[in-house]
């Protein structure tokens, strides 16, 4: 076991990184000399939100205004100052009051957050001590350092990853699966087309304006999700979403954006919308794909060619199996709250040409949200997309025909493994996911097998 010592030593140089980057308040002498004689000094930084500039002056952040080279910026930096200076933020060690006096964890004081400020070395010695009884009283499998969450742009601030070299130098810790962003999407998706997808490089949008006659904005805002990014935010996208603008002004393209609130997109752009009861995508979807079927507005050789599952999923949609309710638009109308006839005329409209459908991740963050994240990954896929030149085509649960369709690949992607036409990932089949997830029809799950077997021959 490591000594605090020599633990210590490796986390104070693991966390002089994050100080070693050029900070906002970091001055030398010549520009402390030059605030003296001037109102302040402007240095450049990004955050989320997008690249700034911060007038420094008197050891403080004054100003805040746009990088000049941000066309697009977003309004959210105007709170960065508010950021540094919050009386909220935890500017010292602070320890829970109860846990210090016992020095150990109590159940009967779990909620009690009545926190007390310490010294940095007091700090480390509980750090240090909790270490040690941890790893010797229970193992590895008992230490949690696995958060991953948001933190401060670049990765000189990488709180995670300081994090985590500071405590691997002690010993093992256990970490988590996936992330709470796309959590449903990363456990579904793999089972439906073989990758989680949901972070896959999307399409230009120079494609989606030249190729697209509809565009269906499906629970996302892309005005306001914008603004903010992984990394330092560019804002290069509003560029286009001026265009598609333009687009709809001259009636090229149609926009509808099926969402139960009114979106800065929406205003935006001057698009339609589509209201829908909250947390009712896949009843809709449901009333979507009945009618795609009924009026035989989808490709049979390729469903018969491509997918499977299809087999399953049509007597459960036209109430054949247990449940026996034919999911039509007028059972679906009483839940999402959509006129039956505005159902089948959405459908209609889907077929009637080359339809570009971006989905927010928000659908997935719901109870069952692997429902309407992996119904919808199917649809996005039902014609050619970028990978049009290998012919590449994936079936959807709309069961459109492809050469009605053009579904461009918006977050999330075709999986990557696709070099060649020979290795086409054939796990795709229709997983029409129900109402509610004790439902699913037992056949549907032997398809999941079926299809791992198939990805296995036919990636030889």
């Amino acid at each position: 076991m490591m000594h605090r010592r020599r633990f210590l030593k490796g986390l104070l140089s693991t966390s002089a990184a994050s100080a070693i980057g050029p900070g906002l308040l970091t001055a030398g002498k010549a520009m402390a000399e030059q605030a003296a004689e001037t109102d302040g000094i402007w240095k450049v930084s990004g955050s989320h939100w997008g690249a700034f500039r911060a007038r420094i002056w008197g050891g403080k952040v004054q100003e805040i205004k746009p990088l000049e080279m941000d066309k697009h910026p977003s309004e959210m930096i105007q709170g960065i100052k508010g950021i540094i200076y919050n009386p909220s933020r935890v500017r010292y060690p602070m320890v829970r009051l109860d846990w210090l006096k016992k020095n150990k964890y109590s159940g009967d004081t779990r909620g009690d957050n009545r926190f007390v400020r310490v010294t940095w070395d007091e700090a480390l010695d509980l750090f240090y001590r909790e270490l040690e009884r941890v790893q010797k009283d229970y193992g590895p499998w008992a230490l949690y350092a696995g958060q991953t969450g948001w933190r401060q742009t670049g990765q000189f601030q990488s709180c995670t990853s300081h994090m985590q070299r500071a405590v691997g130098m002690h010993g093992n810790f256990i970490t988590k699966v996936g992330d709470y962003s796309t959590g449903a999407g990363q456990v579904i998706l793999p089972y439906i087309l073989g990758s989680t997808e949901v972070y896959a490089p999307g399409t230009s949008w120079t494609e989606i304006l030249d190729n697209t006659k509809t565009v269906v904005l499906w629970a996302t805002d892309l005005a306001k999700n914008l603004q903010v990014g992984w990394n330092c935010e560019t804002h290069e996208a509003y560029g286009y979403l001026d265009k598609l603008k333009d687009k709809i002004a001259a009636g090229d393209i149609r926009v509808i954006s099926v969402d139960p609130v009114r979106t800065k997109t929406q205003k935006m752009l001057g698009c339609e919308q589509q209201y829908i009861n909250p947390q009712t995508d896949v009843p809709f979807m449901l009333g979507i794909a009945n009618t795609l079927y009924k009026e035989n507005l989808y490709d049979k050789k390729f469903l018969e060619t491509y997918c499977l599952g299809f087999d399953d999923f049509v007597p459960y949609l036209l109430g054949e199996t247990k449940d026996k309710v034919e999911k039509t638009p007028e059972w679906a109308s009483e839940i999402c709250g959509i006129d039956p006839d505005t159902i089948r005329s959405f459908a209609r409209t889907l077929a009637s040409g080359r339809t570009q459908l971006i989905l927010g991740w928000a659908v997935q963050r719901q109870q069952h949200g692997e429902q309407p994240t992996g119904w919808e990954r199917f649809s996005r896929h039902v014609g050619p997309n970028r990978l049009a030149r290998w012919r590449y085509f994936l079936c959807s649960p709309l069961l459109l025909d492809w050469r009605a369709f053009y579904w461009i690949l918006a977050p999330g992607g075709f999986p990557r493994n696709l070099i060649k036409v020979r290795s086409l990932n054939l796990t795709i089949m229709i997983l029409m996911v129900t109402a509610e997830q004790s439902q699913l029809p037992a056949g549907l799950m032997r398809s999941w097998s079926q299809a791992k077997k198939y990805r296995l021959t036919a990636q030889r």
